[in-house]
Formats: structure tokens, sequence, C-alpha cells
């Protein structure tokens, strides 16, 4: 599936944002058949020539022609790579100026709602309860956006340190119970009542359990079901999450944790996100010395994992 995506030239063109013919792939495609034309070209003529000096320029024109070809190539990702630092640190920017003015309208509006509440009419402590609904929604965009720009800069930092998974998963689990009620869905964790220590960062951890958990309950039709399994296998601590949602086409799977991505039958169900959750998740997850997978169905549901390597001290405890 990689190989045929990789071959996709008009696809790559679109993202890169490029015509086919400059794409590295069309490049590439293109250096490997001349290069086979010319040898070719060149062995008939040394077979039916007995001239040395026709052989040698031969060579110096497909010597030449790789040259070209292999620098247009370098130039291209040159450029790539420059528009995508250049957008990092922009984002990265933007998101720095952008939190301080939201800090600012959410520190305000919890001011009103804690101290003022008394003297505010209807209309206005809704009013007031929106705007602090859509500061904590914005807030939480522009940390997503400042992550996307440290994960791409290789700047975001984690913890290591021992710390009980099952612990952060029943916080989450508790919070975000009321929510799944709402909507009908089902949360069910057996929580062990003993489990080695992981590896980990417990504020990133805590987001990705967040994330997946939201995920499940956000694209699952009411009266739903979410089981959530904690378990041992080898030196890692596995976190699975299955729902019976309405899965992921087949077809899209691929592109599931890239930046920004959105399958089409998810934004029909739900048109808020971003596409950033799956993307920030991976980074934290591999960054940590775990790996994150996934195995869905469209219309039947998915199941998210992943497995984190556990603590030396618990194994000396094991």
């Amino acid at each position: 599936m990689k190989i045929v995506n990789d071959l996709n030239l008009k696809k790559q063109a679109e993202d890169l944002g490029v015509e086919v013919w400059q794409t590295p792939s069309f490049l590439f495609i293109m250096l490997g058949v001349i290069t086979i034309l010319v040898m070719t070209v060149i062995y008939f003529i040394s077979k039916a020539y007995d001239n040395p000096e026709l052989v040698i320029i031969s060579e110096f024109v497909v010597a030449g022609l790789i040259l070209i070809i292999g620098n247009s190539i370098i130039r291209i990702v040159d450029q790539v790579i420059r528009l995508d630092k250049m957008k990092s640190e922009f984002v990265s920017v933007a998101s720095h100026q952008l939190r301080t003015p939201l800090s600012a309208i959410k520190w305000e509006t919890e001011l009103l709602l804690s101290k003022f509440k008394k003297g505010l009419n209807e209309k206005q402590l809704k009013n007031i309860e929106n705007i602090d609904f859509l500061s904590v929604r914005m807030i939480r965009l522009v940390n997503d956006l400042l992550d996307v720009a440290r994960i791409d800069q290789k700047r975001l930092i984690l913890k290591k340190e021992p710390l009980d998974l099952s612990k952060i998963v029943q916080e989450v689990v508790s919070e975000t119970a009321p929510i799944a009620k709402s909507r009908n869905i089902e949360i069910i964790f057996g929580c062990p009542k003993s489990n080695p220590r992981v590896i980990g960062d417990a504020i990133r951890l805590k987001m990705v359990v967040e994330n997946l958990l939201n995920n499940s309950i956000k694209y699952t039709t009411n009266r739903g079901r979410v089981d959530i399994k904690i378990f041992k296998k080898d030196n890692n601590l596995i976190f699975s999450i299955k729902d019976n949602g309405v899965g992921i086409p087949e077809e899209q799977q691929i592109r599931i944790f890239d930046k920004f991505f959105r399958s089409d039958n998810i934004v029909k169900y739900q048109t808020e996100g971003t596409g950033l959750g799956l993307y920030i998740s991976r980074s934290i997850i591999k960054q940590l010395g775990g790996d994150i997978w996934f195995q869905s169905v469209e219309n039947l549901g998915s199941i998210f994992s992943f497995s984190l390597p556990i603590s030396r001290r618990s194994k000396k405890e094991d």
C-alpha cells in the first residue's frame, strides 16, 4: 500500500504544491528510465563499434544526465524542507502570540462567573459561559498547534519516570463519564488491581488517553459501548480501547496518523476537530519508546492500542 501511495504522482504533487513532473518520485523514475536507456544504447554501440572514445563520451553523457536530474531532486527536496521549517516556525510564533490573550479571556470569564455571577441576568450569564467554553476550545487548539510545532522541530520534551498507567486511565474515565452518559455510551474499564509501572510522562500520557477515549465517544452512536483494557505482554504494558462506532474506511486508514487528516465518514458524524490528536499521540508514544496501532472496520468500530516499556523497578519487584 505504501509503494502504491508513493507512486501516486498526482497526489504527491498536490501535497507538495508542485507540478507532477517536479515531484521527487517522478524524477527518480525518469532518472532510472534514462539510465537504463542510455546504458542499453552504450552496450549496443560498444558491440557495433570498436571505439573506446565513443564509449567514454557516452558514459560522460550518462553521468551528466544523472547529475542534472539528481540536482533537480535535491533542489525540490530542499525547497520542501525549507517551506516546512518556515511553516513550523510560523505556527510556533503565532500560537505563542495567541495563547496570551486567550488565557486572559479565560481568567476574566472565570472571575465573572465566580465573583459576579449573582449580578448577572440569565442572558448575560449564558453569554459569558459561551465565551468561557469557546476560549477553552481555542486554548486547546493553540496548545495542539504548539505541540505539533515542537514535534516537527524535535523540541517536544517529555519526562521519563515510572508511573501507574491504570491510575491515569481511571482518572480520565471518571472525568469523561458525564459526556459518555449524555450520549448513552457505556464505558467499561476493568481496572486491574495491580499492574507493573511504565516509563512515561503523566501529563502527556493523560493527553493520549483522553484523545483516544474522546474519539471513541465522539464517533460512537447513541447506546454504544467503549471497552478499555490494560494488560502485560513481554516487556511492555498494552493499553487497548475498543468501540462499536463508525470505524474508518479501509482506503483511508493509511493516513489516520497524518497531521490534520480526518476520514470522510468521521466528518459526517462530527464536524468539529482538527485532525491533530492522533498525530500528537503517536509522537508522544514513539518518543517514550512505545508503539501505537489500530484495527478498524467501517460501520463496525475500531480498536486503538499502544504499548509502553515496563519500568525496570517493576521488573525487579516481579
